[in-house]
Parts: structure tokens; C-alpha cells; sequence
């Protein structure tokens, strides 16, 4: 049987496709790259490795189904919980984590829960690593500072 996280990846893959012909290759890269970091976050943290993953595969769902940024972390995570649902593997609880942290991850100045700040560190990583000669956005520096720091950059 497949695991929910492969579920997850395959429905999310499908919906960018279909949603976002010319610009798939971007939505993968910034979805898939952010649930890598969230991983990696997690396990440094002590967090359930799976739902951070989760967590960055749907941060931006919103985004990718309807084609506006404009309050896409609250209106993603009422996306990201039918998404979910529909799975039928995940907890209420872990449903509650997974888009609470998704409707704060725009919130980058302001301090949240373990799993709201997780995310929000890994969204940071992937913009600031996916093209090292961009700068980083000023509303993002102390967060990508503390981030070096913590891994020993």
C-alpha cells in the first residue's frame, strides 16, 4: 500500500500540472524544495519528519489552484484541508497542524508553533537557495541570519 506522503505527492503533482501548465517546473521546484527543507528542519528539531513534509508540499496550494498570492496562506489552508481529507489517513489533529502552519507561513516577522515556524524557515531556505545571487528579501533576512546560524553555515 502507498504511503500518505506519496499520495500526497502525486495528488499535489497532478493538481500543479493541471493547474499551471507553463509554470509546473516552478510550482514543483519551490513545492518540493520547501518539503525537502521542512525535513530537514524537522529532524534537527525533533518534529514528526512526514508532516513537516506535508506542510511544505501544500504551503502554496492556493497559489497553484487559483492563481493569486492575495491571502494565500489563510484561503491554502482551507484548500490544503480538503486536500487532505479526501487522502483519508490524516488526523484531525494532524490536519489542524499542517494548515495551521500553512494559514501562518506568510507571517514571517512573527513567532508561531514549532510546525508554523518550521515552515516558515524551510520557505525562506528555498527562496534564499534557490538562487543564491538573488538577495535576500529584506522581510526574510533575520529569519535566513538565525537559519544560517542554526545550521552551522
Amino acid at each position: 500500500m502507498t504511503n500518505r506522503l506519496e499520495l500526497l505527492r502525486d495528488k499535489v503533482t497532478r493538481m500543479v500540472y493541471k493547474n499551471c501548465p507553463d509554470e509546473g517546473y516552478y510550482f514543483i521546484s519551490h513545492l518540493y524544495g520547501v518539503s525537502g527543507y521542512c525535513v530537514l528542519l524537522a529532524k534537527r528539531r525533533g518534529l514528526d519528519a512526514e508532516l513537516a513534509a506535508s506542510c511544505g508540499l501544500l504551503h502554496d496550494i492556493f497559489q497553484v489552484t487559483d492563481g493569486t498570492t492575495e491571502e494565500h496562506a489563510v484561503k491554502g489552508a482551507v484548500k490544503a484541508e480538503t486536500i487532505l481529507r479526501s487522502i483519508g489517513r490524516y488526523s484531525d489533529e494532524e490536519i489542524g497542524i499542517i494548515t495551521t502552519a500553512i494559514s501562518r507561513h506568510s507571517k514571517k516577522r512573527k513567532v508561531h508553533e514549532p510546525y508554523d515556524e518550521l515552515l516558515k524557515d524551510a520557505d525562506v531556505l528555498e527562496h534564499c537557495f534557490h538562487n543564491p545571487d538573488y538577495p535576500v528579501i529584506e522581510k526574510e533576512k533575520q529569519r535566513y541570519d538565525n537559519l544560517l546560524i542554526e545550521l552551522g553555515c
